[in-house]
């Protein structure tokens, strides 16, 4: 971060000519091109620089302090929580057959993007049914560079892989005909790591379309697709084409909203937690240090959780309750009671 984005600004800079305004710019120009996230880290490390010149008398004041950053608006998305049924029914076929097994990956494995991109076969154990989270595959650039360990110590873990998730996984294996233990699990056609946003653009936004998960694409006649999708501000768009990769293309890159990637590892947590795992379990297998971050971050309500509720106490209560014919019985004795 201080040689790609950093120093190529400041590195030149006399410490007295550092002024608050050129900061500022320097911010904005920064969020134009990058996340607000990695915008706030670039700014955060110019400001400790200019705190340790501080400390050393060499200036008199910090200029970064005061800086405006831009709105991580990422922080206020509402995860999208599929069903197992939907995500099996209808968004998995619509991924294309040599991408299921990553998709399949996050939802089955709670596999966050850059352990998934930097998933090797040595850390796939397909008789024990386990992978090991050990590498991670991050974007700069300069290109993806594989990182020997995870976002935090906690995540380094072992999952164990459900059944589905299994033959997939042995399917690319024989497909990749006896792989070297370093190659890749999840790589392009010529064997480099998957670019998370070629993906996006490329094979996640179609899917989620062809699934019927964004937009809506229909047949309206012979040679003919009307594409509809609605856009940022909630307005509905229409158009007509003569094929319906056309039509497909054209909601994947212009409809607002829709699942994220990510959004199948808060499903994968939601869909533990719900069948009743402990939350220290699916704490572990998500790579989290604390219990909390699982249960506020990555568990959501389903859209059943009223039938939920009701059977856990309609189940409970029907052994507890007396019978019917001995609530009827006891009815006839009160009114005999009654009577004498």
């Amino acid at each position: 971060m201080l040689r790609t984005h950093v120093l190529p600004k400041w590195g030149d800079w006399p410490l007295g000519k550092v002024d608050f305004m050129s900061v500022q710019e320097w911010v904005t120009g920064l969020g134009r091109d990058l996340a607000p996230a990695t915008v706030a880290k670039c700014y955060q490390l110019l400001s400790i620089i200019l705190k340790t010149a501080v400390q050393a008398r060499l200036i008199a004041t910090n200029p970064a302090e005061g800086v405006r950053l831009p709105r991580d608006r990422s922080r206020y998305v509402k995860p999208v929580t599929i069903s197992r049924e939907d995500f099996f029914g209808r968004l998995l076929p619509a991924v294309p057959p040599r991408h299921r097994g990553i998709v399949s990956a996050a939802a089955g494995a709670g596999l966050r993007w850059g352990e998934c991109a930097g998933l090797t076969w040595s850390s796939v154990d397909l008789d024990r049914g386990s992978l090991s989270v050990v590498q991670v595959a991050e974007e700069t650039h300069g290109g993806i560079v594989l990182r020997p360990y995870p976002k935090s110590r906690a995540g380094v873990r072992t999952v164990p892989l459900p059944g589905f998730l299994l033959v997939v996984l042995r399917e690319l294996h024989v497909a990749a005909d006896d792989p070297d233990p370093r190659t890749l699990v999840f790589r392009d056609r010529v064997g480099r790591p998957l670019r998370r946003s070629n993906f996006r653009r490329r094979i996640w936004l179609p899917s989620l379309v062809r699934a019927g998960l964004l937009g809506q694409v229909v047949n309206s006649g012979p040679h003919r697709y009307r594409a509809a999708w609605p856009d940022r501000e909630g307005v509905e768009w229409s158009a007509e084409f003569t094929t319906e990769r056309e039509a497909v293309a054209c909601v994947a890159a212009r409809a607002a909203g829709g699942m994220r990637f990510h959004d199948l590892r808060h499903a994968y947590a939601t869909w533990l937690v719900t069948d009743g795992v402990p939350i220290n379990l699916v704490q572990r297998v998500m790579g989290h240090e604390q219990a909390s971050t699982t249960l506020n971050r990555y568990t959501h309500t389903p859209d059943d959780y009223a039938a939920r509720v009701l059977a856990a106490f309609d189940g409970s209560a029907a052994s507890l309750l007396p019978l019917a014919e001995e609530s009827a019985s006891e009815s006839v004795l009160d009114e005999d009671e009654e009577g004498l």
